[in-house]
């Protein structure tokens, strides 16, 4: 017999070895993709970062460590800077000075591999420095062999309107909302955008694990936080989620489930 309730745990929790973790949305993606890195890292584990999208040069600046390497050295490089660095960030080559060009997504599972890292961690998704985002067709660039999908959304939009400056692809957000273009974004709208098949889960492997991240989880009301939490603790398709305050403390929410061992006892099981 088990029943599933949610509890406090640790954003080092949330992946192990072998994970493919791909972080898709808007507010906060490159943020919490270092952070859980170096939790990860704290742990005892070696972690490779990289984006599956174009990538400009500032947007790395908080890697410990970054490389540019191309696939065909990375099995002659990389186990040793890892043995140097427990995170590190790769890139495949550096066309201009400003820009970095990414991993394709279908050689993820040979990054994990030829690293030798534990956890490989995507950045899979652009939106150029919005809040929220509604994916084009050819969005997210989902790694293969994801494991672990981590869509972001920013609760800082909420009662701001729906536009450009705070939400990229609004015209797609819109259609996704069923509301026109300059209303104002509620909690719902959030949740939805980070949720719905059309937007965060879209193109989510079918067993992978999902844990949505709320950012500027304090720019809310004490109701409507309420309002977050008992919608997510009822979702049946997610883990668990994570919330960043803006000063990108983070807290995490696990389900736990309670079952009985065979011998009629109880045991605590994270999802």
């Amino acid at each position: 017999m088990t029943s599933s309730a949610v509890s406090i745990c640790s954003l080092a929790d949330i992946a192990g070895p072998g994970d493919i973790a791909a972080i898709v949305g808007a507010g906060g993606k490159t943020t919490t993709m270092f952070a859980l890195a170096n939790a990860l890292a704290a742990r005892g584990l070696r972690v490779v970062t990289t984006k599956s999208t174009n990538i400009h040069r500032p947007s790395l600046a908080r890697s410990p460590r970054l490389l540019v390497v191309p696939p065909d050295r990375w099995l002659d490089e990389l186990p040793a800077a890892l043995d140097a660095h427990p995170v590190i960030t790769v890139v495949t080559a550096a066309p201009t000075p400003r820009r970095y060009n990414g991993l394709q997504p279908e050689f993820a599972p040979e990054l994990l591999r030829a690293s030798g890292a534990d956890v490989l961690i995507v950045e899979a998704d652009g939106a150029r420095r919005r809040l929220l985002k509604a994916p084009a067709d050819h969005e997210p660039a989902m790694p293969a062999g994801a494991t672990l999908v981590i869509p972001v959304a920013c609760l800082a939009a909420v009662g701001r309107p729906l536009a450009e400056r705070h939400v990229h692809r609004p015209e797609l957000a819109a259609e996704i909302l069923g509301i026109e273009p300059g209303w104002h974004l509620t909690v719902n709208h959030v949740l939805t955008l980070l949720l719905d098949s059309r937007a965060g889960r879209k193109s989510v492997p079918p067993e992978a694990r999902l844990w949505p991240v709320l950012t500027a989880a304090n720019r809310v009301s004490a109701g409507q936080l309420a309002e977050v939490h008992a919608a997510l603790s009822s979702h049946p398709d997610i883990n668990g989620w994570i919330e960043a305050k803006a000063d990108w403390t983070y807290s995490v929410r696990c389900r736990v489930t309670k079952a009985r061992d065979a011998n009629g006892g109880a045991k605590l099981e994270v999802s």
